[in-house]
């Protein structure tokens, strides 16, 4: 098969739709898990280090 627009015609079908839990549109339909916070999978609400920006310490004044 070509990689072309016959192909290209062929997506069509919807793979994510809106989590209830986070409510981002990255509920996997197929594998009934979300992508984002991890419904469907754990209980624990998925994160990572890296997702998250991290908040430096204030130095005081003195």
């Amino acid at each position: 098969m070509v990689k072309g627009t016959a192909s290209a015609g062929k997506k069509q079908t919807i793979t994510h739709i809106r989590c209830r839990r986070c409510g981002r549109h990255s509920y996997n339909i197929r594998t009934k898990v979300c992508s984002s916070c991890g419904y469907g999978k754990s209980s624990k609400i998925r994160n990572q280090k890296w997702k998250n920006k991290t908040i430096g310490k204030r130095k005081r004044k003195k």
